[in-house]
């Protein structure tokens, strides 16, 4: 049976395309209030499609936003990571969104967005861009985890959302999961202390590989090694840590030239980018500041001739791995 549109005055007549992009986390929410809108409108039981940017052709996209919905009015079909589609395909995808199907709405889902591309710029003419990212709400980390914990009957302080911060990493997905955990975990409890907190949390290898910096930056031999054994316990594989090891030393020595050149936070921000080209959070940058006080130059370039060292033993030695990277962060600290 057909479902009659019902739509609030409030909201926005429904674009035949959308291309949305930002958080994953706030994306995900994004689409489930879009869905649950067209939903209540029209009926997607048989009128819903999802493809995966990498695996999809342009063909399969546009043939399903051009099939007639069943029983309904409208179909929504959406497409996860569309910055994965080839050029050809995202071509092709272009010109079905300068001329949509009436009867469908396409969804783009992408993590960064090139306003450049002949798709964004068809989009953003027929229909709406929008970026999801705390960012653009104008929120920082620490009020989104504080709203996080609200949402569930329960009040943190600054410093508790900071430590979160610090111990989980700025991912919002794995930020909610802990919130959660911690929540269950004081149960009857409104106010959740600090100590509460890491009894609970997994700690993100990120951030672990921060704090290994920074006992290395201490030359606190002992807790560094301790840390490695940590990680390497969590089944980490020795050259992924070795990888994140050398980036993390990157960004310290870039950090550390741009500070010592004269740039301010500013530039920092604007400029130190982490994997795949992706603006760090302020709060990041701030601490990569922060330990690129503990080096040198001579001593961070360095750190580069014992990194480079530590992979062709990885990579060839006899040497366990372990002893390869324990050996490594002793090297380092001294």
């Amino acid at each position: 049976m057909n479902k009659k549109p019902a739509q609030s005055a409030k909201q926005k007549p429904l674009k035949p395309v959308y291309l949305i992009h930002g958080d994953k986390k706030l994306i995900d929410e994004a689409l489930a209030r879009l869905k649950k809108r067209i939903s209540a409108q029209f009926d997607l039981d048989f009128n819903y499609d999802q493809f995966n940017g990498a695996e999809v052709s342009a063909a399969k996209v546009i043939q399903a936003a051009n099939t007639l919905p069943f029983m309904s009015e409208k179909r929504l079909v959406v497409v996860k990571n569309a910055e994965k589609l080839s050029r050809d395909d995202a071509g092709q995808l272009a010109e079905y969104a300068e001329k949509p199907s009436e009867f469908a709405c396409v969804v783009f889902v992408s993590n960064s967005a090139n306003k450049t591309s002949r798709l964004y710029k068809a989009v953003e003419k027929t229909g709406e861009i929008a970026e999801y990212s705390l960012k653009i709400l104008n929120k920082s980390p620490t009020v989104w985890i504080k709203e996080q914990f609200a949402a569930r009957g329960k009040l943190v302080s600054d410093a508790v959302a900071r430590h979160l911060l610090h111990v989980v990493g700025s991912d919002l997905n794995r930020l909610a999961t802990e919130i959660e955990k911690i929540s269950l975990y004081c149960e009857d409890e409104r106010i959740i202390d600090p100590d509460e907190v890491d009894p609970v949390v997994t700690r993100s290898t990120e951030v672990s590989i921060f704090d290994l910096s920074t006992h290395i930056g201490e030359r606190n031999v002992p807790k560094a090694i301790e840390l490695l054994d940590q990680l390497l316990t969590q089944k980490e594989a020795p050259l992924g840590l070795l990888s994140l090891i050398a980036r993390h030393f990157r960004l310290i020595l870039r950090t550390k030239v741009w500070t010592e050149a004269g740039r301010d936070s500013r530039y920092l921000v604007e400029n130190l980018t982490g994997e795949g080209g992706k603006k760090l959070p302020p709060f990041v940058v701030s601490k990569y500041r922060e330990q690129s006080r503990n080096f040198s130059i001579e001593e961070l370039k360095r750190a580069f001739e014992l990194l480079l060292k530590a992979d062709i033993a990885l990579k060839s030695s006899p040497q366990p791995p372990e002893a390869v990277l324990e050996d490594l962060v002793v090297r380092l600290a001294v």
